[in-house]
């Protein structure tokens, strides 16, 4: 039989224990620095001002304001047509198109990687002003299975190799549709 003191001292113990594993992981995450290689992480997605940002001004030539802006929001309503798009402002006015996108990365499993599937979600922000737009692709981070998102600048919890094979397939897609971007706002095929 156990008496309340036992008890209470098995309690304190878990809790103690829970408090401990917690703060150890608190603790890892929080001494995993970013790797940055010629101002690139793991010398693969381009860093600003210690964040992942991808940017590109574009000029189009003597498209119109007005019309720089449509192409750019009919970009993004046919391009980015899944769960996890919101568009938070699109404003005709100002020109300005912001949303939160979303990518998924597939890496198949190999001799040396056990492969996986990888959520990242991003803010995606379309400025269109003076015949250009400038695109900026930025606050990328990871969702990993119901917790809390990690910015992708400070998720460690995949070997190093891992995280290249992951974060090259990232820069080709998000490149992609920057690229795809350019070509239906700049290259727009009128009907």
């Amino acid at each position: 039989m156990i008496n309340h003191f036992t008890l209470y001292r098995m309690r304190f113990l878990f809790i103690t224990l829970a408090v401990v594993g917690l703060l150890h992981t608190s603790y890892s995450m929080a001494i995993c620095p970013p790797v940055i290689t010629n101002g690139k992480l793991y010398g693969i997605l381009p860093m600003a001002n210690q964040t992942v940002t991808y940017s590109e001004v574009v000029d189009c030539g003597t498209i119109s304001q007005a019309d720089l802006y449509r192409r750019a929001r009919l970009w993004v309503a046919q391009s980015c047509q899944s769960p996890g798009v919101t568009l938070a402002l699109s404003d005709k006015e100002t020109g300005d198109i912001v949303g939160g996108f979303m990518q998924i990365v597939t890496l198949p499993r190999s001799e040396r990687s056990i492969g996986g599937l990888y959520t990242f979600r991003y803010s995606f922000v379309i400025e269109c002003t003076n015949r250009k737009y400038r695109a900026t692709i930025t606050q990328i981070e990871l969702e990993d299975n119901g917790a809390k998102p990690t910015p992708i600048e400070t998720y460690c919890q995949k070997s190093e190799t891992d995280l290249q094979a992951i974060y090259s397939v990232l820069d080709q897609q998000l490149k992609s549709r920057l690229a795809s971007l350019q070509e239906a706002v700049k290259n727009y095929k009128s009907f």
